[in-house]
């Protein structure tokens, strides 16, 4: 009898988990900067926010995501026009789509913002694991995260757009 009784939690378990899907997918958002003004050293900062259940898979399994896997975090200086060799030092942060709080989660140095839209280079984020796992949590409660775009831009006038690119792995359960 409790080989049976063990059985069949095993057996709950396993069907539980039958239903399960996971499927990979990009979440992708852009930050427009417009500094029209001449200057040296000028402050930058902007936030948005990224609504993870624009993606249609999201949005049809949004009540039952059970987790979401971050694989990579990359950006691309999408377009430009400005003062040539301008640059932008700063950081790129997460945080809750419901708080103002922040967490810094990558530096960006003496990205010359010229050259990395000439290039359509995609510069990939290292990230420390504990500000992944935030920004997982953010991601798997609200569905969405805000991102902040903080520093100094060395010379403007300046126009551009950074296009900030999330690939996932999402976890859901079908039933």
């Amino acid at each position: 009898m409790i080989m049976a009784g063990a059985f069949f939690v095993l057996s709950c378990d396993l069907l539980d988990k039958a239903d399960d899907v996971s499927f990979n997918t990009v979440l992708e958002e852009d930050i427009s900067a417009a500094e029209n003004y001449e200057g040296i050293n000028v402050p930058y900062d902007e936030v948005i926010t990224l609504d993870a259940t624009t993606d249609p898979d999201i949005k049809e399994y949004k009540d039952k995501i059970t987790g979401i896997k971050i694989n990579k975090i990359s950006y691309k200086i999408t377009s430009f026009d400005g003062v040539p060799g301008s640059t932008f030092n700063g950081e790129l942060a997460f945080g809750d789509a419901s708080t103002s709080a922040s967490t810094v989660a990558a530096t960006i140095s003496n990205l010359n913002l010229q050259a990395a839209h000439s290039s359509g280079t995609e510069f990939e984020l290292t990230i420390d694991q504990a500000d992944i796992n935030e920004i997982q949590a953010m991601l798997q409660s609200d569905k969405a995260v805000k991102i902040y775009l903080e520093g100094t831009l060395t010379q403007t006038p300046v126009y551009f757009t950074v296009h900030i690119i999330l690939d996932v792995t999402v976890e859901a359960d079908a039933l």
